[in-house]
């Protein structure tokens, strides 16, 4: 076999192991290769303008043909061949006419394969990282597993077989020991391009996670028959889980737990023995609610006529129950419904009773009116819309000034004598800033204080 035949078969087999074992295209695989022969050849005859090379890895033939004008005599051997060395290839060949000479790749001398060989790596780890990166791109919002490689600097380095993905210190389930070599699952956050190639950035501790597990457990979720409508989640700790059956004939609790709890024990022994609470999602907020703060019973929920306020009365003896260790149990049952949360015991409750006459706002006909309408308390007060208020007689324009004084008292109450849940926790569960949510409301409501102010100019 020639030498040149010789270059051709490694070359071909070094395309096929490159496709084999990188997994990359054949085409950008065959087209880095011609780059880097070209280079090759641009080192050893000082050009490639006129060089043209052809790859047929199926064939296993590797061509370089050099354009070559047919002269006389040669000034540039490079650009140029002698007529009877050009006969030799074409007997028909004539003077200026142009010649395709085949280049030997055994005597392109051992540097330029060299660098034609550096090169060839160097694309394909860039063409490899890119394809690793559009692999991963598309795995964003999905799960990926692998065996921990290592622990650097607090952070788990998982093998993902083509990458390596990373989950911070910040991501990970709080008090979680994890050892080498254990095959560890992750929810993909993001994936982000550096010097080294692609890094896959992981988390064990968003609530996704959680809900994405339970796709993976409970067929009904993945088939779409029972759907997740909210995650909340303390990592390591507890999480709350609503969901919700379209199909009447499946209970979607149930389904979660599955048989003598083996579906929800196999998401719990997967976020490292945490606790979770599935419950059934209701369109109702009230009855949402009382679900949510479970194991504790809700004697009675009201909504409070601000936005996304619930209150809440319990049994006495389940008050700290309903609040949790560290009020977790009720900050949980917020995130999950989106309401914000006033809890108190039944005898505290009704110890706290408050008669809108109290209110400063409130005059003696007013209160007398309210009273009519067995509107006779703060807390029923609260509990009124702006426009059923307005309908009662004597109140008419200063309903909304009543109604406000009431909330505030009710939020004093709760404030002083209940549990409340954080509103600014809530607003950034939902993406929301809490400085400029009330920047906003602050806004509003010098809006409406200048047009009612420029009413009253009307009016006079």
């Amino acid at each position: 076999m020639a030498k040149n035949e010789i270059a051709n078969v490694q070359i071909v087999e070094a395309i096929e192991e490159i496709i084999n074992e990188k997994i990359l295209d054949r085409d950008t695989v065959i087209q880095t290769l011609k780059d880097a022969l070209i280079l090759a050849v641009k080192k050893k005859y000082g050009n490639s303008d006129n060089i043209e090379i052809d790859i047929n890895p199926n064939m296993g033939v590797v061509s370089i043909v050099a354009e070559r004008k047919v002269v006389k005599d040669v000034e540039d051997p490079n650009t140029e061949i002698e007529l009877s060395e050009a006969k030799k290839i074409d007997s028909s060949t004539k003077l200026g006419k142009t010649i395709g000479v085949d280049l030997d790749l055994s005597k392109f001398g051992r540097n330029a394969i060299q660098i034609a060989k550096q090169i060839l790596i160097q694309r394909i780890r860039e063409a490899e990282r890119e394809n690793v990166f559009e692999d991963f791109t598309h795995k964003v919002g999905e799960i990926s597993s692998g065996p921990v490689q290592r622990i650097e600097r607090g952070a788990i380095i998982l093998n993902l077989g083509r990458t390596e993905g990373v989950i911070p210190r910040s991501e990970q389930i709080p008090g979680e020991r994890v050892m080498p070599n254990r095959i560890l699952r992750a929810y993909v956050l993001d994936v982000q391009k550096n010097p080294r190639g692609p890094q896959v950035l992981l988390t064990r501790r968003s609530p996704e996670f959680v809900r994405k597990l339970f796709e993976f457990e409970v067929p009904e979720i993945y088939e779409g028959r029972v759907e997740i409508v909210g995650v909340a989640r303390e990592a390591g700790d507890r999480t709350k889980i609503a969901v919700y059956s379209v199909d009447d004939k499946i209970d979607p609790v149930g389904a979660c737990v599955g048989l003598k709890g083996t579906r929800v024990q196999s998401v719990v022994k997967e976020l490292n023995n945490e606790k979770i609470d599935i419950i059934g999602w209701d369109p109702d907020p009230e009855r949402y609610i009382s679900r949510a703060l479970a194991p504790a019973t809700v004697l009675m929920a009201f909504l409070a006529a601000d936005e996304n306020h619930m209150i809440v009365v319990v049994d006495d003896d389940e008050l700290s129950l309903a609040i949790g260790k560290g009020g977790q149990n009720a900050r949980l049952a917020a995130r999950l419904t989106g309401w914000r949360i006033s809890l108190f015991g039944k005898e505290q409750y009704q110890s706290l009773l408050m008669d809108v006459s109290d209110l400063t706002e409130v005059n003696e006909e007013q209160a007398a009116a309210l009273h009519e309408f067995d509107i006779d308390t703060v807390q029923k007060l609260a509990r009124m819309s702006p426009a059923a208020l307005a309908e009662i007689p004597g109140l008419g324009e200063e309903a909304a000034i009543i109604l406000a004084d009431a909330l505030l008292t009710m939020e004093d109450i709760g404030l002083e004598h209940g549990f409340v849940t954080d509103r600014d926790d809530l607003l950034r569960e939902r993406g929301i800033d809490p400085e400029e949510e009330r920047a906003m409301r602050e806004r509003d409501r010098r809006k409406k204080r200048a047009e009612e102010a420029e009413g009253e100019t009307e009016d006079e």
